[in-house]
């Protein structure tokens, strides 16, 4: 059956995101909604804590922990929780 296959593709498609481990960095906000952690830069995914992250902690130390996907060369991080920490 058709939609079956098709419902099994869309399924496994979807199973590197659903099973991406949850990862801590360390790095500083800069005024441009990324984290620049290792010479590595991370886009801050939009949600309520990526939000907070980059509007409230311009230029802060912090460890974020979150899960990252790549799109066209980029790392984008979807903030979980994060603090500042000493510099």
């Amino acid at each position: 059956d058709v939609c079956f296959i098709a419902t099994v593709v869309a399924i496994f498609s979807l199973l590197p995101v659903c099973w991406a481990a949850e990862v801590t960095i360390i790095g500083e906000v800069n005024d441009t909604r990324q984290i620049v952690a290792d010479k590595q830069i991370y886009e801050v995914g939009e949600n309520t804590l990526g939000d907070e992250l980059v509007y409230d902690y311009i230029s802060a130390r912090v460890k974020v922990t979150g899960f990252i996907t790549e799109k066209e060369d980029m790392k984008i991080i979807t903030v979980t929780s994060f603090e500042v920490v000493p510099e």
